[in-house]
């Protein structure tokens, strides 16, 4: 696998994020509400992104990204929907195909048009520019994510305690999942919607970013929550992985992933190893037992 930076498909991934917010703000309208946004992730199948099934109507419906054929389908156990995304196309275009597919199949649905947690909040309806949409780098984008999410399920299923299995957060456009220590930390009274619902756990988050307009590197990371207030490279492997004072994370760019003999392997390290420092710098009850061997 060749690293596809993110200046190499800037505009594609524009769209790509934008097409994925929309999916991801129709389970926020329609899905019940679980802890930690749980409700509103997506989820990365062999030929792309889904929502899985949304609970609403009779029998439910998914909304499917599928980067092998080029289009967005929505299917119930009745009938179905679909249009492409290939070619020059623009945002304002895709969110009136997205909603007629919607309402083709019975489900239509109002959302929040506002972009969230991006670099505008140019509502979709109102982005006309043309976007010619790279299928070919989304498919090379989506081998990445589908990459991490394999590493990030094999460092995080022996965890004994709570944890949320690796999908897609459509609003930071990252592959992550998060162990939980059990213990309640409410954020900040001021803080927003998002963050109080976010943060109200004490946890650890593994996840895998494409980069953006600051960083054109494609990089795991690890976020703790409380958030840390200090931290050394030394604590953490392969040699190339470090530790950011200014973001207060772990690093460890893609593309020193894949020199590695064991790509995989070297995630699986990098998190454990981030586990380990963060958990004992923050008191975790009983570390070591929630990543006790399982029987075998």
């Amino acid at each position: 696998m060749k690293v596809l930076k993110y200046k190499e498909w800037r505009e594609t991934c524009i769209a790509l994020h934008m097409m994925l917010q929309m999916m991801g703000k129709v389970k926020l309208e329609t899905m019940p509400p679980q802890p930690e946004w749980r409700h509103v992730v997506l989820f990365a199948e062999p030929d792309g992104f889904t929502t899985g099934l949304v609970p609403a109507g009779k029998d439910g419906f998914e909304i499917q990204l599928d980067l092998a054929d080029a289009c967005v389908k929505t299917t119930t156990a009745s009938d179905a929907s679909a249009f492409s995304f290939s070619g020059v196309v623009s945002v304002a275009d895709l969110y009136k195909l997205f909603k007629s597919m919607l309402a083709d199949v019975g489900h239509p649905c109002e959302i929040n048009p506002i972009p969230q947690e991006m670099f505008t909040a140019t509502p979709f309806d109102e982005q006309h520019a043309s976007i010619d949409f790279d299928v070919p780098c989304a498919r090379r984008a989506f081998h990445q994510f589908l990459f991490a999410r394999n590493a990030l399920e094999r460092f995080s299923a022996p965890y004994r305690g709570k944890r949320t299995h690796p999908a897609l957060y459509w609003g930071t456009f990252d592959m992550t999942t998060t162990l939980f220590s059990g213990k309640p930390c409410p954020y900040r009274t001021d803080g927003s919607l998002v963050e109080r619902a976010a943060f109200d756990e004490q946890f650890i988050e593994f996840g895998f970013w494409t980069g953006d307009e600051s960083t054109n590197d494609p990089s795991f990371f690890v976020l703790a929550y409380p958030f840390l207030t200090d931290g050394s490279s030394d604590e953490v492997r392969p040699r190339q992985a470090f530790f950011d004072p200014e973001q207060t994370e772990y690093f460890l760019r893609l593309e020193d992933v894949l020199k590695a003999d064991d790509p995989q392997e070297t995630v699986v390290r990098f998190c454990q190893d981030a586990f380990r420092n963060i958990a004992k710098r923050q008191q975790w009850d009983d570390a070591a037992w929630l990543f006790k061997p399982l029987l075998t």
